[in-house]
């Protein structure tokens, strides 16, 4: 098992199997303005887990709640992802560490490829995290249940 902890608050333990993406190949990534703080990866898996989170100043971060920023963030992710047959599945909630976090989970094709997608907004006083999940659809599953320990760890 491997830990993270970004900004000294939100712990990722993710199993052995998963890379650790460096600078280099996260700097292609972009979560609303700025590259991901931890990508990892499965490659045997074709699992990707990411986070990265933002720190908004006091009266934008009351104003916003996890529920409203994960249906922001669908509707702005529908909209990229268009081209990819973007269909939005459901909201969910869910539980990530110490945190609650709400979300959404989504399918798309990519390279001919059917995929699903599960992204999570947690809300620690003024600081947003945004975690997204990418796995096959045909490995869906296994794939949901190493998601869900990783989260919940």
């Amino acid at each position: 098992m491997n830990t993270v902890i970004i900004n000294d608050e939100l712990k990722i333990t993710y199993p052995d199997g998963f890379i650790e993406r460096n600078e280099q190949e996260k700097s292609g990534m972009n979560f609303y303005g700025r590259i991901p703080d931890l990508c990892i990866n499965d490659p045997e898996r074709h699992i990707t887990v990411s986070v990265a989170f933002r720190q908004y100043g006091a009266v934008a971060a009351a104003l916003a709640n996890r529920k409203g920023v994960a249906r922001s963030m669908c509707k702005k992710t529908a909209e990229l992802m268009k081209e990819f047959n973007f269909r939005n599945i459901g909201f969910i909630t869910q539980k990530v560490g110490a945190f609650t976090a709400n979300g959404f989970e989504y399918s798309y094709e990519a390279q001919n490829v059917k995929m699903h997608g599960r992204s999570f907004v947690v809300k620690s006083r003024q600081t947003f995290y945004y975690i997204h999940c990418y796995y096959r659809a045909e490995l869906e599953d296994e794939s949901v249940r190493v998601i869900d320990g990783i989260l919940a760890r």
